[in-house]
This record gives C-alpha cells, structure tokens and sequence, in this order.
C-alpha cells in the first residue's frame, strides 16, 4: 500500500461499522455539496462543519481525508460516473452525486474497508437523504461499478490522443491549467506538479518569536505527542508530522489560546523575511486579511512602530483583528478600503502587496480551485494586481521597499506583472533578495541566480510545499516625496 492509501486507511480505522462512521461520511457528503451549491472554500467548509460537530478526533480526521480526497480526484471519478449513470450528471441531486463520490473514492483509494460496508453505508446514507428509489439507484450504480471498476475512465483515456486531456482527467485538474504548465514548465515538471497537488500538505505553525523560541515549542508539543520539525525555509515554522494517538484539534494544541504560534505556511511566512520590518517603522500590508503576513511582520518589529493592515472586505479584517488580540499584537491598525485607491500620507518604509491571484502554486491545500477557477479569472486578476501595484508605489517613501507576492506559479501574475511595472515605474529597482534565506539554503534549492535578481519563484514540486512568488524592489531615494492625502472615512481600530 502507497503512503496516500495508507494515511486514508489510518485515518478510517475506528470510523467504519458504526453509527459514527456513518456520520463521518454523512457529514463529508454534506461538505462537497456545500462547496458545489454555494461555491464555499473547502477548508473554510470544513472547518465550520466539524467545529459543529461533536466527532472524535479519528472520525474528524476521516472526514476531512473523504473531503480532501474526493475534491484531489473528482474528474477522474466522475468520469467513471458518467459510463454507469443513465443521466447526465448534472441532472443528479448534489447530495446525491457527492455521496456516490464518496462511495467511489472509499473502494478506490481505501483497501481495507469491506466493499459491503461501502455499499450498506451508502445505502443507510441515501435513506436520510431521499426515498428507497435513491436507494436503489445509489447501490446499483455501485454494484455496477465493483462489476467492472476502473473502465469506463480508462476507455476514454486511452481513446484520448491528446496528452494534456490525459493528464487533467487523470490527475483531477482543469485541462486548461495542465495545458498552461505543459507550455511553460515542460511535461516532467508538469507532472511533478500534478503528483503534488495530489498529496495534503502537512499543517504548519509559526511560532511567535516574541514569546517563545521555536526549539522550545517544539519541545512543549512533542510532550503531548505532537511531533513537529523546523522548517528549511523559515526559522520560526514547525511541520506537524505527527499529532500522536489522541490527534488534538488545533484550539487544542498547548500555546493556541496563549498566542504563542499561529498557522502559516513556509512560503507564506518568508514573505515577512522578505520585507524585513524593523522595529520603529511605518508598514502597509495592501491585501493584509487574514492577516498572517501582518502578524509575522509586526512580530519581526517587537510590537514597536506601525503596522496599517488594509483589506477591502471588513468580515477578513474581523478575522485579522482576533488573531491580533490572540497574539498580543499592539502596533497593528485596520483600515477597510480597496488597496487600488488607498491613500497614505508621508509614504511607508515598506509596502506589502500580497496580491489576489489564482491560487495555482497552493492547490494542494485548496483542492476547491480545481473546480471553480477558470482561465478567463486570469485576466481580471492581472487587471486587479497591476492595480495595486501601482497605487502601491505612490504609498512608498523615496528609498524605501515595496515587495510584492502572490500564492500563483503563473508567470502572467508574477515576472510579467513585475516587468511591466519596472517600465512604467523608473523609481523603482529590483533588490536582491538571497539575504532573506537561511544560510547555504539558496545554493542548496539551486536559487541564486533568481535571489540576486531580486524575484523568486517557488515551485512545490522543487522547493518549498507551496508555490510563490516574491519580488522585492526599491525605490529610489533622489527623488522628492509626494504627500497623499488620508483615505476618506479609513477608520483606525
């Protein structure tokens, strides 16, 4: 058994055979449907639906390996749906599309459950959702398919002439997606790449180095069995890799309440060592909510100096704002406004524009994007991160930093959007960044060339577990500082 059917089948045990295994799945079903009908972010979907429930931890973790599971592959099975179904799937009821979904994603990727415990689970479930004529056609559908697994998906692949259609039914992703990384990463680096976005990404913590050093967390968690390593890229980031027996929720990890750590991602979190906020400066994150950029960077600068986390949306900066009590974090402002047209008077130190973007390097952790990014969502978010970027020059001090990123391996919203800007933007010069990496750690990822450009771009199938982009620039110091005026109505809290 690979290690993906291995973590799903230690995952189910003590889930199947019982009443709570049927709820597990029940509540998995539920999940996809609410990210079918109502477009919600799987993580997001997941995380209300289990805080609701009253589930045990292995159940918990079952759930979410149903969930994740079925989002990493479900063209692929929906293309065996479509031979056995007698119509369209489309015309199916979600509830009970999801539940076949699930089903198939159990006998598929989880040997160690009964195929008669699949098919009874099934059944039991199809009854809370409709009549014994969903039932029947749940099981049917089923058996049919234990008749002949794996054949209907296979014919067409084979019938297939074209590799990249190959690639996206068999790796579950947008065939306009996989056509791109063929054109710009080449067929072996693009399949490394779908190989990866097959996989979970492990949880990650940054520890709060005010408050404690990160051996020491480590220590603190591995006696409540909580086995962590540091992380390559960033210091202060430890990877779970193991939650021991009792598998805690994260409120229940020792340091949570205290503020002590918080969840980020490597990638994410070397963005903050990327803008190298000091203590005593004036910060504006541009694009700030959730707020964990923010958090990072006014740890780095010891609560002293300002921070002015500014977000469109004021339900994200509620989030940013109880993470910043969580953590003790005074120097942090919020501003709700749209970052294209905020105004700032005297100019920053350094401005942070972690822009909206596709998403594309972090699809392992939001398997959601396989089905509600399009490519035409390219256009308007180069449109949107041109914005911002060029308000954001205006909010710069002469001689100070603007660094810009994005969670994309699209070149279109990263070296394009930063090449187009240098020509607009005569004041501004990339900077070398290979300062912000630990040390031997840029020869050892093969990255020199891009750090001492001043641009970097992660891809998680070389380096980091997330792709990123980050480019870091300076503006020029010769020049006079334009004043702007305070956005109207940009409230402080």
């Amino acid at each position: 058994m690979d290690e993906k059917k291995a973590t799903a089948a230690r995952a189910n045990r003590g889930a199947r055979g019982n009443k709570k295994g049927v709820k597990a799945r029940k509540i998995a079903v539920e999940i996809l449907t609410r990210i079918d009908v109502s477009g919600a972010y799987a993580n997001l979907a997941l995380d209300h639906a289990l805080d609701k429930s009253d589930m045990e931890a292995r159940d918990r973790a079952f759930t979410t390996a149903l969930v994740l599971g079925v989002l990493r592959q479900r063209e692929a099975i929906d293309q065996e749906l479509r031979a056995l179904a007698s119509q369209p799937l489309e015309k199916i009821r979600p509830p009970v599309l999801n539940l076949l979904r699930v089903a198939i994603f159990q006998l598929n990727e989880m040997s160690d459950i009964p195929e008669s415990a699949v098919l009874d689970t099934a059944g039991d479930i199809a009854r809370l959702v409709g009549h014994e004529g969903i039932v029947k056609f749940v099981t049917g559908i089923l058996r049919a398919y234990l008749r002949n697994p794996h054949k209907a998906g296979k014919a067409d692949l084979e019938r297939e002439e074209e590799n990249s259609l190959k690639l996206a039914r068999q790796y579950s992703m947008p065939h306009w997606l996989v056509v791109r990384w063929l054109n710009a990463y080449g067929e072996s680096e693009t399949l490394s790449l779908l190989k990866h976005c097959q996989v979970a990404p492990a949880l990650t913590l940054r520890v709060n180095s005010l408050a404690i050093e990160t051996e020491a967390m480590a220590a603190i968690l591995l006696k409540k069995g909580i086995k962590t390593r540091v992380s390559e890229l960033v210091p202060t980031c430890l990877i779970v890799e193991s939650r021991g027996k009792d598998r805690p929720k994260l409120e229940e990890f020792p340091g949570f309440a205290e503020g002590i750590f918080t969840v980020q991602d490597e990638a994410a979190a070397f963005v903050s060592q990327v803008v190298q906020a000091a203590p005593g400066e004036t910060i504006i994150d541009l694009c700030a909510a959730p707020g964990g950029k923010t958090m990072n960077m006014a740890e780095h600068m010891e609560g002293k100096g300002r921070i002015i986390a500014v977000d469109i949306h004021d339900s994200r900066l509620k989030l940013l704002r109880e993470t910043r009590q969580r953590l003790g974090l005074r120097n942090i402002e919020t501003r709700q406004a749209d970052g294209r047209f905020f105004k700032f008077e005297g100019g920053a130190d350094r401005v942070l524009v972690d822009a909206p973007c596709s998403g594309t390097g972090v699809i392992a952790k939001r398997s959601d994007l396989r089905l509600n990014r399009l490519e035409s969502d390219l256009e308007k978010l180069t449109r949107l991160q041109t914005a911002l970027l060029n308000n954001a020059a205006k909010l710069v001090r002469p001689g100070g930093l603007l660094v810009y990123s994005t969670c994309s391996i699209e070149k279109e919203e990263g070296p394009q959007i930063v090449a187009q800007f240098l020509a607009e933007h005569r004041d501004f010069q990339l900077e070398d960044l290979s300062d912000a990496f630990p040390p031997d750690l840029v020869d050892k990822w093969n990255l020199a060339e891009e750090a001492h450009s001043g641009q970097v771009m992660f891809l998680p199938s070389r380096q980091a577990p997330q792709g990123f982009y980050i480019a870091r620039l300076r503006k020029s110091a010769d020049l006079p500082e334009t004043l702007h005026e305070q956005e109207p109505g940009g409230d402080i809290i």
